[in-house]
């Protein structure tokens, strides 16, 4: 698969090349040279980054990535329309194909340079027959996948996305996984900023994938697990309560769950559910945080009683198109629930699109995201 992808990427790039040398159009000419200098550029940058594995380094990442996606993805869109020319030699097709590609290049630059900042607030009203009457209007904010390390220090922006949460006037605020990249460190300098989320009656959060550290390499098992104990002190030091497959009971029969990172594998699976719920009385009214929403369908769709299930994790993989009733990203082809709510029954799910980014940076047509949630009791 891999192979085929190579070979993929590289017909496309040739092809491009090739029919716009064969144009004889100068102004076609510099710009498939200025792409295919930074097409090999980004994927020599990328190529030392993931052979040395170095956590420090997210601007060499982040760049190369993000010169990556800029140079080659209008040329892999390209790559349809240049086949259908060669079947068809129609110059209309061929130029309709290069306006197609700036286009989509501008969306990429404006995704880096404005989209990335711009965080979108979804507003979601829920009704359940079970939820505690004292519950009733109950206002939650769930943020999720910070990915503080991608941020490079952009204090003021972040804190602009601090008080869009504030002004939610939240009684909670949930935070379902990824703070850093890789390592506690990538903190260092923001525990003030995060300090500054507030809600009246709390502040929980749990674990996503990246922040056990699985994604580079350690010199021993113990400075691993030492660096997981920082990040969850972290979470302290901020304010947030971590729930570590753990359960808190809000009021009276409202329960609010919280698992370490459970996804498919290649995912690690630390989550414990059943742990979880033990002491968990079965009729209560239950939120469940889960980073990774395949767990829902795997170990909480129809085996419990959990009403609200809220994950993260996707990013939607920050590129695809919410808009004129299109809801559509490539990460849908992994993930059936990727952004939004869904309903199962009586059971609902809730995917963030993600506070940060991670890779790429930017966001194209799926915007950074900080949801409010209602809850509601049903009249009987």
């Amino acid at each position: 698969m891999f192979v085929l992808l190579i070979l993929l990427i590289l017909s496309a790039e040739f092809i491009f090349v090739h029919l716009t040398i064969d144009s004889s159009n100068t102004f076609l000419i510099f710009i498939a040279s200025v792409q295919l200098i930074s097409f090999v550029s980004s994927l020599t940058i990328l190529s030392i980054f993931f052979r040395k594995r170095n956590p420090s380094n997210y601007r060499l990442i982040s760049n190369g990535m993000g010169v990556f996606v800029t140079s080659f993805v209008p040329v892999f869109l390209f790559f349809p329309f240049s086949l259908v020319f060669l079947l068809t030699h129609s110059t209309i097709l061929l130029y309709s194909a290069y306006i197609l590609a700036a286009l989509i290049f501008i969306g990429i630059i404006v995704g880096i340079i404005w989209s990335r900042w711009k965080w979108k607030t979804h507003k979601i009203d829920l009704s359940f027959d079970k939820l505690p009457q004292n519950a009733d209007g109950l206002r939650i904010v769930q943020i999720s996948d910070i990915h503080v390390g991608s941020f490079m220090n952009k204090y003021s922006k972040v804190e602009k996305a601090i008080t869009q949460i504030n002004q939610l006037n939240p009684d909670y605020v949930f935070f379902t996984g990824d703070l850093v990249n890789n390592v506690a460190e990538e903190m260092n300098g923001w525990e003030s900023i995060f300090s500054k989320i507030r809600a009246k009656h709390g502040k929980f959060s749990i674990l996503g994938n990246h922040d056990y550290g699985d994604y580079i390499q350690w010199s021993d098992e113990k400075s691993k697990d030492s660096n997981l104990q920082k990040l969850i002190d972290v979470h302290k030091q901020i304010g947030f309560h971590p729930l570590l497959n753990e359960a808190v009971e809000l009021g009276n029969n409202f329960w609010l769950l919280g698992v370490e990172n459970w996804g498919k594998p290649p995912f690690r699976q630390s989550g414990e559910l059943l742990k979880t719920l033990k002491d968990v009385p079965e009729d209560s009214f239950k939120i469940l945080l889960s980073h990774d929403p395949s767990h829902f369908d795997e170990e909480v769709c129809g085996k419990t009683t959990i009403s609200l299930t809220l994950s993260g994790h996707t990013h939607g993989m920050q590129f695809g198109i919410e808009r004129f009733g299109l809801k559509w990203s490539p990460v849908s082809f992994k993930y059936s629930k990727w952004a939004g709510l869904y309903r199962v029954g009586k059971q609902f799910l809730y995917v963030n699109r993600g506070f940060g980014f991670l890779g790429f940076p930017g966001r194209v047509g799926i915007y950074p995201e900080i949801t409010l949630l209602t809850l509601n009791k049903t009249s009987k």
